[in-house]
């Protein structure tokens, strides 16, 4: 491994670090210094700044020859998915890692991901969720996780909910451009999830190291803050129904040809992108979104209770629960 002072710049990096910036001046140089400060130090710093305009543009600048793994570059604003695009577009390692500024990877981010990577596919580790107020808690598999099945990868990674982020995850860079793989710049939520089904079914292969290498802080009002769009989160379903698909098992209104698929995740959140929509939206207007609602319970429960209220609840009685429990 090679150390910060004696990086040398014009050789490829191993990693790619990519970190959009938008108006983060409160944790960016805490975000930076856990970067910094990294074990595994092989590895280049892609800052994008996308328009700031709290002053979080100048603390970038002010990184820029204070060590020759930093590159700094700055935007007009587009968004989050924008800003990770144009990080892809300028990356140069042969692996490619995501931070958000307002977290703080460990020491170990970088260590734990790459020990564990096998040269190919998505390589995974575990993280600490930070809620005010409330403990941290832990999401990990628990022991090592190796598979090519991409059912039981699905189960695994939704299961410990390490699917849906891209900060825990090790991309190979040439895997990305073959793919022509970029995050989708309509979607303002869920778009982590879809980058990585789309990842998945180019790689369909997954390691994961029970290391919980990454501090996340969840946002104050963050189920607040976001619509949970059904639209985009339809977008996510219908990756991975083409997904299970691609595997040999039908994917609507439940029928499997083998073995059930378990993702009762997938029900949650789709019941929660359902119920801010149906407050905005008469019962023939939600008609056909609760009847996919049901197919999903049918297809993805893991148990005979589970989200059971949506597998038997008629149309319309479904609706007014659904509806009530936004209230």
């Amino acid at each position: 491994m090679t150390s910060s002072s004696d990086f040398n710049s014009s050789t490829q990096p191993s990693i790619s670090v990519i970190l959009p910036v938008y108006n983060a001046s409160a944790t960016l140089d805490r975000c930076i210094s856990g970067i910094l400060e990294q074990s595994f130090c092989d590895f280049e710093l892609v800052i994008v700044d996308d328009g700031s305009t709290d002053g979080s543009a100048g603390i970038c600048r002010s990184y820029v020859g204070r060590d020759s793994r930093i590159r700094v570059f700055s935007k007009d604003n587009g968004g989050v998915s924008s800003a990770r695009n144009f990080g892809l577009e300028n990356a140069r390692g042969k692996y490619v890692a995501f931070c958000d500024s307002d977290d703080m990877p460990g020491k170990d981010w970088l260590m734990s991901l790459y020990s564990a990577s096998a040269g190919t596919g998505l390589t995974v580790c575990g993280y600490s969720i930070h809620r005010q107020g409330q403990a941290t808690e832990k999401m990990t598999t628990g022991e090592p996780f190796s598979s090519d099945d991409m059912v039981q990868i699905l189960e695994t990674l939704f299961r410990a909910r390490l699917l849906q982020f891209v900060w825990n995850k090790l991309f190979v860079r040439s895997e990305i451009e073959t793919a022509q793989l970029r995050f989708d710049e309509s979607m303002k939520i869920f778009e982590d999830e879809y980058f990585v089904l789309g990842y998945l079914s180019a790689v369909q292969k997954v390691v994961c190291t029970p290391e919980c290498a990454y501090d996340y802080f969840l946002p104050d009002g963050f189920y607040e803050k976001y619509d949970f769009s059904i639209d985009a989160f339809e977008k996510v379903v219908d990756g991975i129904c083409s997904m299970v698909a691609a595997e040999g098992r039908g994917c609507r209104v439940g029928l499997w040809e083998t073995r059930r698929v378990r993702l009762p995740m997938i029900v949650y959140w789709y019941k929660v992108a359902l119920g801010r929509y149906t407050a905005d939206h008469t019962f023939s207007q939600c008609r056909k979104r609760l009847s996919f609602a049901r197919e999903l319970a049918s297809a993805f429960h893991d148990g005979p209770f589970n989200h059971l209220a949506v597998r038997i609840l008629p149309p319309r009685l479904l609706y007014l629960w659904i509806r009530g429990k936004q209230r």
